[in-house]
């Protein structure tokens, strides 16, 4: 065991996948409460209505598990209030829409399964400096994966992607759930004893798990922060403590893409998950993560 470890999260952080997890979620919560009872809801003529209440929740919880990404989202939707909640009781529903919820979440959990399956089969790759830099970094420190995505999927991709197990001291997931804390596994790997962690990922929210288990942070979006990690580490454990958000023009790109699904699907076409990730790949990305 070396003294220092370092955690990584996996999709956005070793793993470029753009913004496809965020097209993904509210493409898939908007197709959710489609399919059931939660369609009454719904804007059908004025889309953009949904999507502004989907993007108001979705923003405050980015790289959180999926389910609660999902009541936050449906909790907007239906409320105008942006936070995620426990029972569906809290949307202030009738008791049948509460007992349906169960639906929403079951094809909510299929449809952004299919779609994170087949983008990562397809559009997602390695950074290509991720797992030189990964060998270089296990010379001197204990390192893990620290991850929101459910843990059988994980090791699939891990292995996908042609990572190196032994190079890793644990991979963590989430629960078959969807709903364990990146926080907690942090804590886990700071509860083995290490004098000083550091977590790499991706997301605002990441920052908010490595300050809650009391972990420094590094922000990884592009394969320039690769370099930038080593040079960082040569002074010692960097430790970045500024929350971002989207850009308006992020913003914008992700609004225009998940459009055109939801109105395929509002008009009775829907595309299957092959089309839906085709047509989010189908340009460039903005420059900020470009």
């Amino acid at each position: 065991m070396k003294e220092q470890a370092i955690a990584f999260d996996f999709d956005g952080a070793l793993v470029s996948s753009g913004f496809d997890k965020a097209m993904h979620i509210n493409y898939s919560a908007f197709a959710a409460c489609w399919q059931t009872g939660y369609r009454c809801f719904l804007h059908p003529d004025d889309l953009n209505r949904d999507i502004s209440a989907m993007f108001r929740a979705f923003r405050r919880y980015p790289g959180a598990p999926r389910f609660e990404q999902l009541s936050a989202i449906t909790n907007s939707i239906i409320t105008g209030r942006p936070e995620a909640v426990t029972n569906p009781a809290e949307f202030g529903v009738s008791e049948q829409l509460q007992q349906e919820y169960s639906k929403v979440r079951e094809t909510y959990d299929r449809i952004y399964s299919s779609l994170n399956s087949v983008a990562a089969d397809k559009y997602w790759k390695p950074f290509p400096s991720a797992k030189k830099t990964i060998a270089h970094l296990a010379q001197k420190y204990d390192l893990y994966i620290a991850s929101g995505v459910v843990q059988d999927i994980l090791e699939k991709d891990f292995d996908h992607h042609g990572f190196d197990r032994s190079l890793f001291c644990g991979i963590k997931g989430s629960n078959p759930a969807g709903g364990s804390d990146k926080a907690d596994i942090l804590k886990w790997i700071k509860s083995r004893g290490y004098k000083e962690i550091l977590f790499a990922a991706d997301s605002s929210r990441d920052l908010e798990y490595a300050r809650k288990a009391g972990v420094k942070f590094f922000r990884i979006i592009r394969d320039a922060d690769f370099p930038r990690l080593l040079h960082a580490l040569e002074n010692g454990m960097p430790d970045e403590n500024q929350p971002w958000d989207y850009t308006q023009e992020e913003m914008d790109y992700i609004r225009r893409k998940i459009l055109y699904p939801m109105q395929q699907l509002v008009q009775g076409k829907p595309l299957t998950a092959v089309e839906i990730t085709d047509w989010f790949n189908s340009e460039p990305l903005p420059d900020s993560v470009a």
